[in-house]
């Protein structure tokens, strides 16, 4: 991306997060945005089509990044997985207040964005054979029970981070000694310390 498009782009995922921590997201306009990021409700367009898609493309950034350092983490599947898991636990934090106010509210595009990334980190990891799915059900080709369990594992997750924020001061550690007791047996994890 060249510098004055990445510049631009920095600039709208940043008005993008600060107006959605103040308001619902379903309140913001594309004029709204575009005139706390400084640039022109064209450029707006290059980067997103709507106002939850450009709250849901920042958000996915820095998702994105903690997923990155994840596959790129050559320790044990359940080292690498506990660390990113505490990453995404503190990114939530930093936005609590989007992350709280959405999720609280049916959570919609939010719940549904952090399934896809949940979901596609947990594909990742499947077909890298860094996680061993040790299931199978008769007459159900593997694929699809990888898909299920894929998708089993990642709205759980959004569902405990939904109950866990629904508390007035969400602890990492609360959240994470709840969580790995749910975790099923196939899923690489360690007892919190």
């Amino acid at each position: 991306m060249d510098p004055r498009k990445q510049r631009s782009r920095d600039r709208l995922y940043s008005a993008a997060l600060a107006l959605a921590a103040e308001r619902p997201i379903s309140s913001l306009t594309v004029t709204q945005l575009a005139d706390a990021a400084g640039v022109h409700r064209s450029t707006f367009y290059e980067h997103a089509d709507s106002p939850s898609g450009l709250v849901d493309a920042a958000l996915t950034a820095e998702l994105d990044v903690l997923r990155d350092e994840l596959m790129k983490d050559r320790s044990d599947a359940a080292t690498a997985v506990a660390t990113v898991t505490e990453g995404v636990l503190r990114h939530i934090l930093r936005h609590v207040d989007i992350y709280r106010r959405e999720l609280a509210h049916g959570g919609g595009a939010l719940h549904a964005m952090l399934s896809r990334h949940f979901r596609g980190t947990t594909e990742i990891l499947l077909e890298r054979g860094r996680v061993q799915l040790p299931l199978t059900a008769d007459g159900v080709p593997d694929a699809a029970v990888a898909d299920a369990a894929a998708r089993f594992l990642a709205d759980g997750t959004v569902g405990a981070i939904d109950g866990w924020l629904r508390h007035p001061r969400p602890r990492v550690e609360d959240f994470l000694r709840v969580y790995l007791a749910l975790l099923p047996e196939w899923w690489p994890h360690r007892p919190v310390v």
